[in-house]
């Protein structure tokens, strides 16, 4: 059979106009964080990057690439550019990025099977700090400016029930004069280290990382607030997503722990356990921390 040279033409153009729209559409899955250790943070993103990747292909995707962010703000610009297709993070954290950019809270991750956590503060038993008030005029290690439960959630706890808190670069440094003072030790570890030995007057963590790294000195620490618990990790979308690509990407996940191949890739990502829809009280727990994350975030 011969087409004719018109139609043969009108056929061909269609298939290049095809061709090049399903070019156009495919593009890699990127899904990023913050964090200050990139390496590390990107191999055990990778190929949980690569497993979601390979479950939207029907979607255009042809890939997946991680991206680690600097702070709040580089991650901010990444989601609102959308260089950033799927942030997942602690959730306040979390928040402080979807008061920059707009971003949406899609689902909830059970990072090392674990759904939720909460924060304590905590100071040696014979210190006499005994509650909030306590505080007052007292050094406070926090452990990183992007942590949800080693400095949001204690911060947000403390609020304006003592003085302002003053920034120190160090727990050697002079205090002030005036009101109390928080310095960030780096990690859980040192924030215990500092407490026991008394370079500063409390500390903050996860209850759960207190007790894990204090060992047989948790005996010798005495916790004195304990905050509400909060999901454990997020998983954020950019501000300018395609409804019918978030609830195909919320099936996804959601789905990913009741298959081999989806369990398999939950276990390298972190022993993470399964994803699930925010619940409504948690959501609505998590809204009653956006503007005071905000504040916090524009004053320090």
């Amino acid at each position: 059979m011969h087409f004719k040279r018109p139609v043969f033409l009108l056929c061909l153009c269609l298939c290049l106009g095809l061709l090049t729209s399903r070019t156009a559409a495919a593009r890699m899955l990127v899904i990023g964080t913050i964090s200050d250790e990139p390496v590390k943070e990107t191999r055990a993103f990778l190929p949980f990057a690569r497993h979601l990747a390979a479950q939207l292909q029907d979607q255009g995707v042809t890939g997946g690439s991680v991206t680690i962010a600097r702070d709040i703000t580089h991650m901010s610009e990444l989601l609102r550019t959308g260089a950033v297709d799927i942030y997942i993070d602690s959730p306040l954290v979390s928040l402080a990025v979807r008061a920059k950019c707009g971003s949406r809270l899609l689902a909830r991750r059970w990072k090392k099977g674990t759904a939720q956590y909460q924060s304590v503060i905590f100071a040696r038993r014979d210190s006499g700090i005994r509650s909030l008030e306590d505080l007052e005029g007292k050094l406070v290690a926090f452990e990183e400016p992007f942590s949800s439960s080693g400095y949001f959630l204690p911060r947000l706890a403390i609020g304006d029930q003592i003085a302002p808190l003053a920034a120190l670069p160090s727990p050697r440094a002079a205090r002030p004069d005036s009101g109390g003072a928080y310095v960030f030790s780096g990690d859980d570890e040192n924030t215990i280290e500092w407490v026991l030995r008394g370079l500063v007057d409390a500390g903050a963590m996860s209850l759960r990382g207190l007790k894990m790294h204090a060992g047989g000195d948790f005996d010798d620490l005495a916790i004195i607030l304990e905050t509400k618990a909060i999901p454990r990790h997020v998983v954020s979308v950019p501000p300018d997503v395609p409804a019918a690509f978030s609830q195909v990407l919320l099936a996804v996940l959601t789905t990913m722990d009741q298959s081999a191949a989806g369990r398999s890739a939950l276990l390298s990502f972190e022993r993470t356990a399964k994803f699930d829809p925010i619940p409504a009280p948690t959501l609505n727990l998590l809204k009653k921390f956006q503007a005071p994350v905000a504040l916090l975030i524009g004053g320090g």
